[in-house]
């Protein structure tokens, strides 16, 4: 959804943006007013087309879905943990920060290699960590868990710079393991 949500967000800035420097060409002389006529007849011809009526409602079908999935881009929140920004250092100088999304990129980077581990999803709220991990059904559960929790200890938040953050493993069988041959 963030695609869709800065794409629909630099379309209607570039093309607002076209619009105002056309208007300023044509104010300063520098063209004349027949760019408003050619949009115009553009306009035009995508409202009214010469085509078949079956071939406009499925173009029509089609803007439909594409505006309602750009709508939709817009207004659903983005996924909480990964817009925060957290204080790592401040001095007189100025401060060090470190986003949500690097803070759960490095956990997961840290958990993935943990033998077994086939998948990791990670959230931040309220300075926690929720991660998610799912693995092979032939390994020992308490045993991944144990190893996540030993390499993401104190010190791992420390060398990151988030000493005072808290972590919560949730450990589940992935419900498709691979396949033996």
């Amino acid at each position: 959804m963030t695609l869709l949500r800065r794409t629909a967000s630099l379309a209607g800035i570039a093309a607002a943006g076209a619009v105002g420097l056309l208007l300023v060409l044509e104010i300063t002389g520098t063209i004349s007013s027949e760019w408003r006529h050619s949009l115009g007849d553009a306009i035009d011809d995508a409202a009214f087309p010469a085509w078949s009526l079956w071939i406009s409602g499925l173009l029509g079908a089609g803007l439909a879905l594409l505006g309602v999935t750009l709508v939709a881009a817009q207004l659903a929140p983005p996924r909480k943990g990964l817009t925060r920004v957290f204080q790592v250092y401040r001095a007189a100088d100025g401060e060090t920060r470190i986003r949500g999304r690097a803070a759960i990129r490095a956990a997961r980077h840290e958990v993935e290699t943990i033998e077994g581990v086939l998948g990791v999803d990670g959230r931040i709220r309220a300075k926690r960590l929720h991660l998610t991990l799912r693995i092979d059904d032939r390994v020992n559960l308490a045993d991944v868990e144990n190893e996540a929790r030993r390499r993401l200890d104190h010190d791992f938040w420390i060398n990151l710079g988030l000493a005072d953050i808290g972590v919560n493993l949730l450990v589940t069988h992935h419900p498709n393991p691979p396949r033996t041959r």
